[in-house]
């Protein structure tokens, strides 16, 4: 029986030592040559950047969506790094695109009550749409509540001036 529980107890010891021994011998690829390069920001002034939160009454095609939102009769679907399609979702079996909301570098949304609270690339926006009329107000923005975006590789980019964000990455043309 002596036997069995000192062998038990080598192979538990052998597979913890595997955790902490050995672990950072390899490095990963992407960590020492950092993929950036296949891929750039596309940076704005802050002065600028500030000024591109619209609400459009046309619907525009889905292409990247990402997360999905559901507030009474709408659904917010997330276009990646660009804004938010709207959806009357009042019929249920015809379910009708009625505008999209563009607010760069967004990813995600949540709703209290009638206030829509957006990212903006580094800002939180805390907005007031109505979707009868057609209009859109900035309630509040409080700037630089996140950070920077990163590449779609995780990377992120250093050589910023204090007044540009990054709204988004595109292919370098040099690939």
């Amino acid at each position: 029986m002596k036997f069995k529980s000192t062998i038990g107890l080598v192979c538990c010891l052998m597979t913890l030592q595997s955790c902490w021994l050995g672990g950072n011998d390899v490095e990963d690829p992407l960590t020492v040559n950092p993929p950036n390069d296949f891929y750039e920001p596309i940076i704005m002034q802050r002065e600028e950047f500030e000024t591109t939160t619209s609400f459009q009454t046309a619907p525009e095609p889905m292409m990247n969506t990402g997360k999905i939102y559901v507030k009474d009769n709408f659904i917010f679907i997330n276009e990646k790094d660009k804004g938010f399609h709207i959806i009357d979702n009042a019929d249920r079996s015809n379910p009708e695109p009625v505008a999209f909301l563009r607010v760069l570098g967004s990813s995600d949304l949540s709703i209290k009550g009638s206030t829509v609270y957006v990212n903006n690339a580094t800002d939180l926006l805390a907005l007031d749409i109505d979707t009868q009329a057609g209009t859109l107000e900035i309630k509040k923005r409080i700037a630089n509540t996140f950070p920077q975006l990163r590449s779609p590789f995780g990377q992120t980019f250093w050589n910023l001036d204090e007044n540009e964000i990054i709204v988004g990455w595109q292919i370098s043309e040099d690939n």
